[in-house]
């Protein structure tokens, strides 16, 4: 794989040190990075090959344990993280590698992490030597590090983990630290009888009996003490001798006088690493004459006296010769011998190592992967072995409370119904409890099942959202329900949780520990807990136990849960459970302190009695020897001065300016960073590295590992590392910490600055994340000079590896980071040029981080003023349903906006081949402004009312689905879900022959000051509630159906309409009945009160009621003219105005509730029922809503005439209220029957160029190859053109349109309506026909002879009708009949397909579609596996068959799309597309049958029908019917009116 060098003779040799120095600094490869030659190339090109590989499995057994809550009885060592990682940890001896470590450094590092980060793993290098001057440490520290980290690297690395060069130079041997105390007596005695000096060892090691057992500690290193490495020599030479001849040669006990630095570090590494064979690889390098007088020298080689150490090089020769081959004979061994030192020689070997570094490493990585982490992904499995590692890292070191450990027991064993918590002040042991407690509750139900986790320590664990969605998954799999069933919305997962929980049974039982909830993030609101459902009580054999620290989510709890029983405090420490503690921490690290310095520790225990206050002491206390005088100002009053005085041994040892930095970082960045983040980040801060270099300068400018391992080696557990975004990132073990790091490391300034650093760190964390390093970075040089050098910074694209097809590696840490820190910076121009990308927002939301996009986007919004992050923040918000259930969606989107708009042109910067699908553009290029801010998905049913609050931060809303929800208006997240509302009580036919709903269900309104929400309910009930779901008050009545409420303007009363004629009036702070009125009148629908509380207007629906506030009593009662549904006061109290189903707004004079006026005849007025009238404050406009599905905005002019001001669409349904928000008036919500919200922005309303509204919803469109058949709202015939060429209107049925089909010679046009003409009329379906008309004059030809038709179809020879009681009717195309046949269920005919004689019927209650042949003038059964029906699950809404007759297409309520395969055996299932996120509307294959489309509610797909049906294209709309033009060419009839024109 590697060239040969040839030597070249003219080149003059030097000395080996010389000519490799001279190696150290060269670029040996012409500038070119790795990733940019071969063969490196192919290895990216393999890493990909990998990832489109399948992926295998974790052992079942070891996931069902491990969901099941296992917590130590299984060896998890073989699973791979969910933070996957490869950390090599460099070994070499200090002076005669650098110019391999330094290109290995610069050139193959780099490389590495490209790859590692392709295959979503992280890589990183500890290298201890490189960049350092000196590998001594005046503590003696460093063996104990380098041991440390080795073992860090063995355990965490899914691949290669040490890495060994070796030279001629055995390397530093020094003193041991630490030598047992019957050790080293022994030894001094035996030399002081062999008449030796032990003076020596009597000055540098002190005896120190805080050690268990006790100890000799070397003094550390001063620097006046000249005599130091002359004294070490000595005591080395004798200490060896000394080893020997008490222990024997080989004994394990002399290894610490005699082994190298290097040769620990290779026990360490390989010999006692069990995985030494794909872990461990060894470089074994030659340098040829290195010995002679002309290279010698001691940075090649060890010296004594200038000579060859002999000792040493017979230890460097048994390494090499013997310990390494026999102990490591698996592990990859390359060794080179460097033949001249001559500098392009000597280069070129470099080279070579490098190379074969490289590849050694990469196939190591590359084979790990494929073996142990090329896995299906399994994100609960891996979130629970995260939490899994807490509880035991966390129970590792916990003593004491059996009295609350015993509680909770028996809590588990009792019957209890509630839940258990566990609260405290910070610092009391919570956590540590909670992690206990965990293990002995699964070992008390091991049959059970034990779901476990520690709020905010994880990702998926911050947020009430991915908590709930991931403990569902957990549960849901262990108990072998469908995990396919989980809904991904926040409020449905609240429903679910709990029915989630209710899988548990006596023999299986069901324990839910949640620690820290006071840390959940308040994304969706979670820290109202309104997702516990506290109201409810706990399913049985369920028990759940929850801790939180005594703040704002306690006093919830507390007002839930108002049983003393369900709460358990975990009090400070007792006095004199100090020192046992204290005693059994210490123990456990083998160590004690002297009575002196207990006294010390205990009179700070009496200040601060916290185990956590304890734990730190204990920590200072480990590094105190039993011969320290400790002054007593050591140890601090409180924790916040005690982590302030670690924070100042820290400084004082390591610099200043360095930790500040470095914890700045860590503290400031929003999820932490990972090690290799961190060196990143402190090698491009020059404060920091001019502090480093000040007396020297690095081989390249680049932070020393060294540096960062030794603070956060003396940090230890107090910097945890937690799993975030696909890596492992420090993060404070504790808040107490992080609140100190925050107020000492951003909140003040460094040096000559006194501002706070907090800027400086998010810049420095933004700088790094855009990637604005990647290519080098500025610095001025020792002499003045700005030089630009590379910091091997990598680049940060959104994808690092992967690809649509196969799975994309994103960077998840970019997509998180970035954003966060540009808010905090307040840098917009950076900002826009993230979020104004395309690829960004898919890229966001794919990494499932959707709703967290939409709030950054609203936060900068909010602070830039920015007009382009508002467009960009209302697209996502309009677009947000779509966009997270499919990300790839958003270039459609965008595609869809206005011509000339800012989103639109975004797609400029989208090159084609980045864009994963076809755009599906519209022929007609419309110029407007979108005012829909964002829509609000989460009800499953109608929603009929919604109010804003009035600050408006929130919208209420409530539904047919039994639910109120409440929204932020902000995020449009779902902030609280109320449940188990009644089910709406839809009106007999007797009563109501329409059997419409009217009223709204379960209505709700915001209090006048926003504190509290009143509802009613369909059972008569009233409910007061407050911000966060919580029942404050609940008022039965004898009365059914509450029909409207609403808060008096002074807030004093709560009026409530009822459906059956009914007023009554309740006290707003208690619900205490004021009064009632009996309205002796039909249904009511709606009241109001004037704005200035003196009035009450009723609304009925056969009139018009005004009250007297004072006491409710009768001003008004005047007969309407309509059916009434909605009414509203003018702003200044003068008038009422009333919608109903005469599509008019209708005037009243407040004064007598008399009519003055209706606003008829219009200008592009309403064409159906009116539900909703609202007005702005100044009363110039008036917005009116109605089942034409548009909103309309009316204009006052100074004359006192209405005129509607714009017509705005959107919803696919009936818009059904709306309301303003109060104050800035700046947003209006709407709610509708299609079971969304819309928020709109009033600006752009009133004065915006806001998006063409058609005439209606589309009932038909058709195309016949030449004529185009449309129907739109509520018409009774289909107007035809022929091309530019209007032809004109078919004959009026009696009902509005529901069904066409052109006869396939064009020469005719089938219409069928529905009967009735939008009243609903029970059984007017009977009243429908099926009129055959002429083409091209429109005339009727006839009515075919049926009784009511349902569903129509035809082909080159018959026209099929299927009817309401089963039948299918076939005729002739003059409308003789033919043949007929009833389904044997009677059943309703809801579509009908045909082609050729084949017939497909599809029928209701329950679902079933049957194939049918004509044959010899009869209907007959086509068999299908022996049976005519084709099994079906959901029913109706399209059915086609393709052009050839080959497939017969089903699309269904379901959202689905079933394909069936015909031939002569009948019906073979053949696909099932699932990508709609609606009941399908339409289906229609292309005039060559290449295409097929299927629209939706929400979408329309185009489909390669010889490419098995592969999407090629999707457009965002609600399509009710849509037709091929050409294969090509798409008309589509939105249900908002709209008649598109697509072309793909």
């Amino acid at each position: 794989m590697f060239k040969a060098f040839k030597s070249d003779d003219s080149e003059e040799e030097l000395p080996w040190l010389q000519a490799l120095d001279a190696v150290e600094g060269m670029e040996l490869w012409d500038s070119r990075s790795r990733e940019e030659r071969e063969p490196w190339k192919y290895y990216l090109k393999q890493a990909d090959d990998i990832l489109a590989k399948p992926r295998s499995s974790i052992p079942e057994d070891v996931v069902s344990a491990v969901l099941s809550g296992d917590l130590g009885t299984l060896d998890l060592s073989s699973i791979p993280s969910a933070q996957p990682r490869v950390v090599v940890f460099v070994s070499s001896t200090f002076t005669d590698t650098k110019a391999e470590r330094n290109q290995l450094m610069k050139d193959v590092y780099p490389f590495l992490r490209t790859l590692c980060r392709r295959l979503g793993v992280e890589f990183g290098t500890v290298d201890m030597r490189w960049g350092v001057t000196d590998e001594a440490t005046s503590d003696h520290s460093t063996v104990n590090m380098c041991v440390s980290e080795i073992h860090r690297c063995v355990k965490d690395s899914i691949g290669p983990a040490f890495l060994c060069l070796l030279g001629h130079k055995y390397g530093y041997r020094p003193l041991p630290a630490a030598i047992d105390q019957s050790e080293f007596d022994t030894m001094k005695e035996q030399m002081e009888k062999a008449g030796k000096d032990t003076r020596l060892l009597a000055e540098y090691y002190k005896l120190d009996r805080n050690a268990v057992p006790a100890e000799y500690v070397l003094k550390n290193q001063e620097p006046s003490n000249k005599s130091w490495w002359p004294d070490v020599e000595a005591m080395q030479k004798a200490l060896r001798e000394a080893s020997v001849s008490c222990f024997g040669a080989k004994s394990p006990v002399c290894d610490k006088y005699h082994v190298s630095v290097t040769e620990t570090e290779i026990q360490n590494g390989a010999f006692l690493n069990e995985r030494h064979a794909e872990q461990t690889s060894f470089i074994r390098r030659d340098l040829k004459n290195y010995n002679s007088d002309f290279h010698l020298n001691r940075k090649i080689t060890d010296l004594v006296d200038g000579k060859v150490d002999p000792y040493a090089a017979k230890m460097l020769d048994m390494l090499r010769q013997q310990k390494i081959p026999s102990q490591t004979s698996k592990a990859p061994m390359f060794s080179i011998q460097y033949d001249s030192a001559k500098v392009k020689q000597a280069s070129e070997c470099t080279r070579i190592v490098c190379d074969q570094v490289c590849k050694t490493l990469a196939d190591g990585i590359l084979d790990s992967y494929e073996k142990r982490l090329h896995i299906k992904a399994d994100r609960v499995f891996q979130e629970v072995v995260q939490h899994r590692a807490h509880a035991q890292e966390k129970s590792s070191m916990f003593v004491g409370r059996e009295i609350e450990i015993a509680r909770i027991m028996e809590y588990v064993r009792s019957s209890s119904n509630l839940p258990l918590v566990v609260h405290g002040p910070s610092g009391c042991g919570k956590t540590a409890l909670m992690a206990v407690t965990a293990k002995k509750v699964k070992d008390a139900i091991s049959h059970g099942v034990l779901v476990l986790r520690f709020l905010g320590t994880t990702g998926q664990s911050a947020s009430a959202r991915l908590l709930l969605y991931n403990i569902c998954q957990q549960i849901t799999r262990v108990y072998g329900q469908n995990a396919d069933n989980i809904p991904t919305a926040y409020k449905e997962l609240i429903v679910y949780f709990r029915t989630c929980c209710a899988y548990a049974t006596s023999d299986k039982p069901l324990v839910i520990i949640l620690d820290s909830l006071d840390q959940l993030s308040n994304e969706d609101f979670g820290q109202n807990l309104s997702w516990l459902s506290l109201s409810e009580v706990l399913p049985e054999n369920v028990k759940m136990i929850v801790s939180s620290l005594p703040v704002r989510t306690l006093d919830i709890l507390k007002t839930n849960l108002q049983n003393a029983e369900c709460f358990l405090e975990v009090k400070p420490l007792a006095l004199h459970e100090g020192p046992e503690v204290m005693k059994l921490m210490l123990g456990a690290k083998k160590r004690t302190v002297t009575e002196d310095q207990l006294k010390l520790i205990m009179t700070a225990f009496k200040k601060c009695p916290l185990p956590l206050f304890l734990r730190l002491v204990v920590d200072l206390a480990l590094q105190w020897r039993s011969f320290d005088t400790i002054d007593s100002t050591v140890i601090a009053d409180d924790m916040v001065g005690l982590i302030d005085r670690l924070f100042d041994r820290l400084e004082g040892r390591y610099g200043r300016l360095f930790v500040c930095h470095a914890l700045a970082y860590i503290t400031a960045a929003k999820s932490g960073l990972s090690f290799v983040e961190l060196e990143d980040i402190l090698s491009c801060d020059d404060d920091v590295l001019d502090a480093i270099f000040k007396w020297w300068v690095p081989p390249f400018r680049r932070l020393p590992p060294l540096l960062w391992a030794r603070v956060r080696n003396e940090l230890g557990s107090y910097l945890a590392e937690r799993g975030t975004d696909g890596v492992s990132a420090y993060g404070w073990y504790h808040r107490q910490f992080w609140e100190t790091a925050e107020r000492r490391y951003l909140q003040t300034g460094f040096g000559d600055d006194p501002k706070p650093f907090a800027q400086k760190a998010h810049l420095a964390i933004a700088d790094y994340f855009e990637g604005k390093w990647a290519n080098g970075k500025p610095y001025k040089g020792k002499d003045g000079v700005e030089k630009v050098e590379d910091r091997k910074i990598p680049k940060q694209p959104f994808v690092v590896g992967g690809s649509r097809d196969v799975g994309r590696q994103l960077n998840e840490r970019k997509l998180a980071e970035l954003p966060y820190h540009l808010i905090k910076l307040q840098d917009w121009e950076r900002f826009k040029k993230l979020a104004l990308d395309l690829r960004y927002i898919e890229a966001k939301f794919e990494a499932d981080d959707g709703y967290i996009c939409l709030s950054e986007l609203i936060e900068a919004t909010k602070l830039s003023k920015s007009d382009e992050i508002k467009q960009m923040t209302r697209f996502v918000g309009a677009s947000l349903g779509f966009l997270a259930r499919e990300s790839v969606g958003v270039y459609q989107m965008a595609s869809q906006q206005a011509s000339g708009s800012l989103i639109r042109r975004l797609l400029v910067d989208v090159g084609t081949d980045e864009q994963p699908r076809t755009l599906l553009r519209s022929l007609e290029e419309v110029s407007f402004e979108d005012p829909c801010e964002m829509t609000l998905h989460g009800h499953t049913g109608s929603v009929r009312c919604c109010d804003f609050s009035p600050a408006g931060d929130l919208i209420v809303s409530s539904s047919d689905d039994c639910t109120m929800r409440i929204w932020d208006t902000t995020t449009g997240a779902e902030i609280v879900t109320v449940t188990s509302l009644p089910a709406p009580i839809f009106p007999d036919p007797e009563e109501n022959p329409q059997q419409l709903m009217l009223h709204a269900v379960n209505p709700c309104c915001f209090s006048r000051n926003g504190d509290v929400i009143a509802s009613g309910t369909e059972l008569g009930d009233v409910m007061l509630w407050d911000k966060s779901g919580v029942q404050l008050n609940h008022v039965k009545t004898d009365k059914r159906a509450v029909s409207f409420i609403q808060f008096s303007p002074d807030n004093r009363h709560i009026a409530t309409a009822f459906k059956y004629g009914h007023l009554s009036i309740w006290n707003a702070r208690d619900l205490s009945h004021v009064v009632t009125r009996d309205l002796d009148w039909f249904e009511v629908t709606g009241l109001d009160y004037s704005r200035d509380g003196s009035k009450l207007a009723v609304v009925l629906t056969n009139g018009l009621m005004t009250f007297n506030t004072k006491d409710y009593s009768e001003l008004s009662k005047v007969q309407g003219t309509c059916q009434n549904l909605c009414c509203q006061f003018y702003p200044d109290g003068t008038q009422i105005m009333t919608g109903g189903d005469n599509s008019a707004v209708t005037i009243w004079d407040a004064n007598n509730g008399t009519i003055s006026s209706r606003l008829k005849g219009i200008k592009n007025q309403h064409t159906a029922w009116i539900w909703s009238i609202k007005f702005d404050t100044t009363g110039k406009h008036m917005f009116t809503c109605s089942s034409d599905r548009s909103m309309k905005i009316w204009r006052l002019a100074d004359e006192g005439v209405w005129s509607v001001l714009k017509t705005v669409a959107g919803h696919s349904h009936r818009f059904c209220m709306s309301s303003i928000e109060p104050g800035l008036e700046s947003k209006l919500v709407t709610c509708s029957l299609d079971t969304s919200l819309r928020v709109w922005d009033m600006k752009t309303l009133l004065e915006g160029a806001t998006p063409p509204v058609g005439k209606g919803h589309y009932l038909v469109c058709e195309w016949s190859g030449r004529y185009l058949a449309t129907a739109q709202g509520w018409m009774h015939q289909c107007n035809v053109v022929d091309g530019d060429n209007i032809l004109g209107s078919t004959e009026k049925h009696v009902g509005f349109v529901r069904q066409a089909r052109f006869l396939p010679d064009q020469s005719g046009l089938l219409v069928l309506d529905h009967g009735h003409s939008g009243d609903y009329r029970h059984g007017a379906e009977k009243d429908a026909c099926v009129r055959l008309v002429s083409i091209p004059d429109l005339g009727t030809v006839g009515l075919a002879e049926v009784d009511a038709p349902t569903s129509i179809t035809c082909t080159d020879k018959y026209i099929i009708v299927g009817t309401l009681d089963g039948e299918v009717a076939v005729f002739e195309h003059d409308l003789k009949p033919v043949c007929k046949r009833k389904l044997p269920k009677g059943k309703p005919i809801t579509r009908l397909a045909a082609h050729g004689s084949c017939v497909a019927a599809a029928t209701d209650s329950p679902p079933e579609c049957v194939l049918l042949t004509v044959k010899k003038n009869k209907l007959v059964e086509t068999q299908t596996d022996g049976h005519p029906v084709v099994h079906v699950t959901s029913s109706c809404n399209a059915l086609e068959f393709s052009k050839d007759g080959t497939y017969f297409v089903y699309g269904s309520s379901a959202h689905d799309v079933i394909i069936w395969e015909i031939s002569a055996k009948g019906a073979t299932l053949m696909n099932t597309l699932t990508s709609h996120h609606s009941y399908i509307m339409d289906v229609k294959f292309s005039p060559t049958g290449r295409y097929m489309l299927s629209s939706s509610a929400t979408d329309l797909r185009v489909w390669d029908v010889h490419e098995g049906f592969r999407m090629v294209c999707v457009y965002y709309a609600p399509v009710n019917c849509a037709a091929f033009v050409e294969d090509h060419v798409i008309l589509g009839g939105e249900a908002t009116g709209n008649l598109l024109q697509l072309k793909f």
